[in-house]
This record gives C-alpha cells, sequence and structure tokens, in this order.
C-alpha cells in the first residue's frame, strides 16, 4: 500500500464533479484530491490519478509555461517544480486519454482553464 503525504497548494478552481458523460467533460475529479508537493515524490509538486484509466493532464504557470504528461490510472503527474519553486498562481486541465482540452492550454484561455470552463474533445 502507498502512504500519500502532501501538503495541499491552491489555485485550482474545480468545475463540477457531478456526472460526467466520458470523453466530453473534464474529469480533474480523477486528480482533485491529491494535488500539492508529494512527500514521496522528492517533494515535488503534482497529483496521482485516482482514477481507473488514463488521463492527460496540462499544468499552466502563470508565467505561460506548460508541462503535460499522460498519466496511468494509479500513477504520478510530476511537474517538476519542487517544493522552492512552486509559483503561487497556477492551472490545470485534465482530460481522459487520449482527449485534449478545448480551448487550449495557453496563456489566452488562462481565466477559462483556471475555472474550468473548458471541454476534453478529440484533436
Amino acid at each position: 500500500m502507498r502512504v500519500f503525504a502532501l501538503i495541499f497548494c491552491a489555485g485550482l478552481s474545480l468545475a463540477p464533479l457531478g456526472a460526467q458523460a466520458a470523453g466530453s467533460a473534464p474529469v480533474e475529479s480523477c486528480t482533485h484530491k491529491s494535488w500539492g508537493i508529494l512527500v514521496f515524490n522528492q517533494h515535488r509538486f503534482g497529483t496521482v490519478n485516482t482514477c481507473k484509466y488514463a488521463v492527460n493532464v496540462w499544468l499552466m504557470l502563470r508565467d505561460g509555461s506548460v508541462r503535460h504528461a499522460l498519466v496511468p490510472p494509479g500513477d504520478v503527474f510530476d511537474s517538476g517544480i519542487d517544493s522552492e519553486q512552486l509559483p503561487a498562481d497556477w492551472s490545470a486541465a485534465i482530460c481522459r486519454a487520449p482527449l485534449q482540452p478545448e480551448p487550449e492550454v495557453t496563456t489566452d484561455n488562462w481565466d477559462a482553464i483556471l475555472n474550468g470552463h473548458y471541454r476534453c474533445v478529440k484533436k
């Protein structure tokens, strides 16, 4: 059994997590409980995919830099950002693989992504 220790960080506004059609709505519920500084992952910022399917995770920092990874079930999204480098402002989009967020994760779409106003589509 893996024990997760983390420090929760504010900055992500979660969209409503009600019933969602697979392949259309974000699947933020797969990661929303575990965003933070992951002690078991060298104190780097990330999250764990708690769903039984793979998800695509995009993390965008306010400076516009984006980190993306395909995260298998039960695996970790590692941003590569340690606790000393973590900026206060960040946003994330999570879609069931192989879908991608629309609008795209860019600084022009910061508010939409931050507020969960995106959908997951095939590209």
